[in-house]
């Protein structure tokens, strides 16, 4: 039986993607000024280029152990059935061009998918990437990271801070288009769930685990119990998409708490019409994460046409 939140993830990933790496030895100077729409690759299509051109490898300005900065480093985690290369060749440049170091992690992979991520069950991811958090932290000799997270790569990460220790080594946390309460698939979910509870269950999770994990209902999900209260010291930003087509209801992106902040990106520029790929591309995305990440960051944004997938024309 067809399931429709794995196909619909895999065509959308399929004709893959990937890119240079641009390493620099010393961090640069901090850019005050809103990211402009021709400055990066504002186009999900420039992260299916990339991964075709060269599958799996760093997004530029990323990974480079030489970097140093007195702001927090940058981890930035993808989505499911997907990686690094697909999804931060515009965000991965803009923040080391802002004076972060940016590193990134590619979790979850299957015997089968090749560089492709996001797949395998959800906690076993979590505490690979809390062995890397404890790398990165010690490489470059700091105390906390800053964390990006698309999709399920925002959403991992809350078990992270709450199961593993995690709270005392993020400042701030921010969720492009999480699935806190997982996804509905537009009703799919809790035939998804059947699935999984039937004979076949282990067959499917040893193939994807993760669509189980993310689907609304799941017990992944309940333990997971996501709320800023869980994790007063940090600082949560979770920016959505009403045209959200795999985190549905969008909503589910929704965190409550003192401590978070929740954006729709259409309520700051309603020109935006980014989906769930697209959403990590967009230069509204890319506004709100600079001031997410620093305060004092005050550049106006200009709002720009951002359709899915391909994103700002031009670009």
């Amino acid at each position: 039986m067809r399931i429709r939140f794995v196909h619909a993830l895999t065509n959308a990933v399929s004709a893959a993607t990937v890119a240079v790496i641009m390493a620099a030895t010393a961090a640069p100077a901090v850019a005050q000024q809103a990211p402009e729409p021709t400055e990066y690759p504002f186009s999900y299509l420039s992260g299916v280029r990339a991964q075709a051109a060269d599958p799996g490898s760093a997004p530029p300005g990323t990974n480079d152990p030489t970097c140093r900065s007195d702001r927090n480093p940058v981890v930035l985690l993808h989505g499911f059935v997907s990686n690094s290369t697909l999804t931060w060749q515009a965000l991965a440049p803009l923040l080391r061009n802002h004076g972060y170091c940016v590193f990134t992690f590619d979790y979850g992979r299957a015997d089968f998918s090749s560089t492709l991520g996001g797949i395998t069950p959800v906690e076993p991811s979590a505490i690979e990437f809390a062995l890397f958090v404890d790398d990165v932290l010690a490489g470059i000799g700091a105390d906390k990271i800053d964390l990006i997270g698309h999709s399920e790569g925002g959403t991992m990460p809350f078990h992270f801070l709450t199961r593993l220790g995690g709270a005392d080594k993020v400042g701030r946390y921010i969720g492009i288009a999480p699935l806190y309460r997982g996804t509905s698939q537009w009703g799919l979910a809790g035939l998804i769930g059947d699935l999984y509870s039937s004979p076949a269950g282990q067959v499917l999770t040893d193939v994807c685990g993760a669509c189980r994990d993310m689907v609304s209902g799941s017990a992944f999900l309940a333990e997971l119990d996501p709320h800023g209260d869980a994790a007063p010291g940090v600082q949560f930003t979770n920016i959505m998409t009403r045209y959200d087509q795999n985190a549905t209801p969008y909503t589910t992106g929704v965190l409550e708490g003192r401590n978070v902040s929740n954006i729709v990106v259409q309520d700051l520029c309603s020109q935006d019409y980014s989906d769930h790929y697209q959403l990590t591309y967009s230069p509204t995305t890319a506004h709100i994460v600079l001031g997410a990440l620093d305060a004092n960051y005050t550049a106006t944004p200009m709002c720009s046409p951002s359709l899915p997938i391909l994103g700002v024309l031009g670009s």
